[in-house]
């Protein structure tokens, strides 16, 4: 359990905590930074000591230019936060190989010019040093009882913000039956969450979300939340179109028990329950396409743009989990899935369909190169019946689709079955597996052939080429990280080395290149009201903060981008 910011215990000096871990530091090596310092002297440098924790801030569905927003604008943020709730941000491309949830000690120097500055966010300072003193918490410890994860729900003003007539009855509802039911569902019971706190009045902030964590610490302590495994602080923002605050934002933990801090201005199951996931662990489910191939060639990767699944973009459908998703978080049974190696053999598989709950719902394919794809069938049945309905706004398809696993903040990738040409990706939604057309994959060592679709099953052929060494394994960090790359690339495959957290012959795990995607402008409800646009993100150095997403008139979708926090014991200012 995370001390409490406000007890003694967590105002322990930096020199106490930072002795005690010593003894297993590691010190990292750390890119440039890519801002100009404006105090580039050494003379105030300031250490700081914290537990590093990755969050996701959701860009908004208004006030948000699809073809004239700078390129940096949704760039992701660092901070390191101080036991009382003060925080120092720092560049997220120079922390790369903090691991998240880790205690971390970190030297910095001068303020930083950036985009997220320019905005109205603290000033980033100047990464000069870091060390790692110790691994995270796991995420092992839950409430006991009938819930696992224990929700305190807070409807708060931001300074400049508006009441705006939602009901604590409305809120605790879409959590307690909406959200509560999805993922308990997609769990298996694995996840029980629930309401368990309110706070009766609407709780008037006077700090604003420049600095989100001294906002949270600020109900916390006014509602007597205490955080800690499976404890899920979740403020519900009034109207905060005057303020600086984003539409939504969670923390990612280190599991599902993990518990963390969210903010949502919007009713929306959706948003709710994505940002649930980033504090269960997740990353995005985001859309890989390549110029008329499934793979290979002129390629890019597109945040959120997986829409069957609740990490992709949210909308006003909850499709099933999906497979890569669920086996991230450990609640893809082992009698769901069948996992074929890359041993040269050809296997034939009957999928159920992925929203049952019964039968081989999922295929893993390992790939000679490192990584692994998936397979799973969408039916319009259970949590997928919509795919057959008026609901289908974005036309999605019913069929086998086809994945593969990737790092923070991509962690599942969903490949286009039906490839366009570069020039039509905006529209293309479409990326069911084709019956009967073979799908060359990893540079033709694996081939997937669906063979027969039906109504409640589908069959696919898997051919793997055996390899007992990858062609090229290059190296990446294996905790969740901001890749690098935005802009179309030419490569062999949709991703040419691993994706974290697969296993890897000669080498560590590395991941894919992702790029922009559309984003749209939206009304006062959360709908959005722009017509099909798009934009690529990238900072100056190619990391992709994050990214808007596809949009059509009057249809609620979101966008969120990554920025990483690090809590910390206490922070000394140097001399």
């Amino acid at each position: 359990m995370r001390p409490d910011r406000k007890s003694p215990a967590a105002r322990r000096p930096l020199r106490a905590l930072a002795g005690v871990a010593t003894a297993v530091a590691v010190s990292l090596a750390l890119p440039p930074a890519v801002a100009q310092a404006d105090q580039p002297d050494a003379a105030g440098a300031q250490t700081v000591v914290g537990e590093l924790v990755q969050t996701w801030a959701e860009a908004g569905p208004a006030g948000h230019a699809a073809d004239d927003a700078p390129a940096a604008e949704h760039a992701p943020l660092t901070w390191v936060e101080g036991a009382d709730g003060e925080a120092v941000r720092i560049p997220t491309e120079a922390a790369a190989g903090l691991p998240v949830g880790a205690t971390v000690e970190v030297t910095v120097g001068g303020q930083l010019t950036d985009p997220a500055a320019e905005q109205g966010i603290e000033p980033a300072h100047d990464l000069l040093e870091a060390a790692l003193l110790r691994s995270g918490p796991g995420a092992e410890g839950t409430p006991g009882g009938a819930l696992t994860n224990e929700v305190t729900v807070v409807r708060v003003l931001p300074p400049g913000g508006q009441e705006d007539g939602t009901s604590l009855e409305q809120l605790v509802s879409v959590v307690d039956d909406e959200v509560a039911g999805f993922w308990s569902e997609q769990t298996d019971g694995g996840i029980r969450l629930g309401v368990t706190a309110t706070a009766p009045g609407w709780v008037q902030a006077t700090v604003d979300c420049s600095t989100p964590t001294l906002l949270w610490n600020e109900v916390a302590a006014a509602v007597g939340f205490r955080d800690g495994p499976g404890r899920h602080l979740l403020l519900y923002l009034a109207d905060s179109a005057g303020t600086d605050c984003a539409y939504a934002m969670g923390e990612v933990g280190a599991g599902p028990g993990a518990g963390g801090r969210l903010y949502v201005s919007d009713l929306l199951p959706s948003v709710i329950a994505h940002e649930l996931g980033h504090n269960f662990g997740l990353g995005h489910s985001s859309g890989h396409q390549c110029d008329g191939a499934v793979e290979g060639g002129t390629c890019r990767t597109t945040a959120y743009r997986d829409y069957y699944d609740v990490m992709g973009a949210s909308w006003d459908r909850l499709g099933a989990l999906n497979a890569p998703q669920a086996a991230t978080l450990g609640v893809l049974p082992p009698s769901a899935q069948v996992a074929l190696p890359a041993d040269g053999a050809t296997t034939t598989l009957t999928l159920a369909p992925l929203a049952g709950r019964t039968g081989t719902r999922a295929v893993r394919i390992a790939d000679p190169e490192g990584g692994a794809y998936w397979l799973e069938y969408r039916a319009a049945a259970g949590r997928d019946g919509w795919l057959d309905s008026g609901d289908n706004r974005f036309m999605l398809q019913s069929g086998v689709l086809l994945h593969r696993t990737g790092a923070m903040p991509d962690t599942s990738l969903l490949l286009d079955g039906t490839p366009a040409a570069a020039a039509s990706w905006l529209g293309d939604l479409q990326a069911a597996l084709v019956p009967g057309v073979p799908v060359s994959l990893s540079g033709g060592d694996v081939t997937v052939t669906v063979t027969d679709l039906g109504a409640g099953a589908a069959t696919v052929a898997v051919t793997t080429t055996a390899r007992a060494v990858p062609r090229s394994a290059a190296p990446a960090p294996a905790h969740p990280r901001v890749l690098a790359g935005s802009t179309p690339e030419t490569s062999d495959s949709a991703a040419d080395a691993p994706a974290a957290g697969d296993d890897v012959p000669g080498g560590p795990p590395a991941a894919p290149v992702p790029a922009g995607d559309p984003v749209a402008g939206a009304s006062p409800a959360g709908v959005l009201q722009a017509e099909l646009s798009e934009v690529t993100v990238q900072t100056s150095t190619g990391n992709r903060g994050g990214s808007l997403v596809l949009a059509a008139a009057g249809l609620a979708v979101t966008a969120l981008a990554g920025a990483t926090v690090a809590r910390l014991r206490r922070v000394r200012r140097g001399a």
